[in-house]
């Protein structure tokens, strides 16, 4: 099989390429959060949207010794489709690079083994609207997360995420969901609230189910002035596992990163169709560990509150 780095080199230019063939009368991404304000059903219309979002995590002391910085590039590609009043169909693409770098590394086996890490992956959600009051989510997805000279093969993520939501009326929906996920040799389910509940006119609580540098979910509080700007102040609990080098010492191991990150966003809306976000905040409670082959742990190692900063330009057509 092919490292993943070479398989998946060309990921974003085939992405971009992919765009281009959708009909631009197309727009923004599938949610939960995304129903009409006046019946509380989703918006009946085909829809599409992309955004790009670089991050730079600032250098970071490992508890172990040494230390890190991050710098990491996401992109995504949501497109859905309603294929009647109860049904609507979307499909998922995105792409994560990161870029590590490590200095003075003192006593954590094999942590400076990787450099760069590739995340391509795919999603395919569906949703099922029964009444005005109800809306049911599945999305199954698949991806790959893997070192520089990871094999392909080894590095296949898969699960699925089901929710249910009721909408009270045009200014709360709430509900709940669960995923499931088996990620390089670890099953893993988790609970979430889902939210969308419009305090007043400037406030707002609810999932941020938009692309930032902490991804989806998570709960986000909202002011929106009666201009084209909004502020939000969140948090989520983010994991993720890949695999390392196949060349390595420690050959096909595995790595996980796993840290809670509050934020501050700062959006402004771009006419119709464009937004662009400011963010900051902080990695706390972060922990780097590393599994063997057979995932038994070699080694973990905490690390220091690691200040974010980044920036999210997302366009709808």
């Amino acid at each position: 099989m092919r490292p993943l780095h070479a398989t998946y080199a060309l990921f974003p230019f085939l992405l971009f390429a992919l765009l281009l063939t959708i009909p631009t009368h197309l727009q923004a991404e599938t949610s939960l959060n995304s129903a009409s304000k006046e019946s509380g059903r989703p918006i009946q219309k085909d829809t599409i949207s992309i955004s790009y979002t670089p991050v730079y995590q600032m250098n970071t002391d490992l508890d172990s010794g040494g230390e890190f910085d991050v710098q990491r590039h996401l992109l995504r590609l949501n497109f859905s489709h309603p294929i009647n009043k109860e049904w609507t169909a979307g499909l998922g693409l995105s792409f994560d690079y990161e870029k590590w770098n490590f200095s003075r590394i003192a006593s954590l086996p094999g942590i400076d083994l990787w450099d760069d890490i590739y995340r391509p992956g795919l999603s395919i959600p569906l949703f099922y609207s029964p009444s005005m009051s109800w809306r049911l989510g599945v999305i199954p997805s698949i991806n790959f997360a893997g070192a520089s000279g990871a094999e392909t093969s080894e590095s296949l993520s898969y699960g699925t995420v089901l929710s249910a939501a009721y909408v009270f009326n045009r200014d709360l929906i709430l509900g709940f969901g669960a995923g499931l996920f088996e990620r390089l040799d670890q099953t893993e389910m988790f609970p979430y609230v889902v939210i969308n509940w419009k305090i007043n006119e400037h406030f707002r609580l609810s999932n941020p189910f938009r692309a930032g540098p902490v991804g989806p979910a998570g709960m986000e509080l909202t002011y929106t002035s009666t201009g084209n700007w909004e502020l939000g102040i969140g948090g989520t609990y983010r994991s993720y596992r890949f695999r390392l080098d196949d060349s390595s010492s420690i050959a096909d191991g595995i790595a996980e990163n796993a840290f809670w990150a509050p934020f501050v966003r700062l959006g402004w809306k771009i006419g119709k169709k464009y937004r662009f976000d400011l963010n900051g905040g902080v990695l706390t409670g972060g922990s780097l560990s590393i599994e063997d082959a057979n995932g038994n742990e070699l080694s973990e190692t905490d690390y220091d509150t690691a200040p974010f900063v980044g920036a999210t330009l997302k366009g709808s057509f």
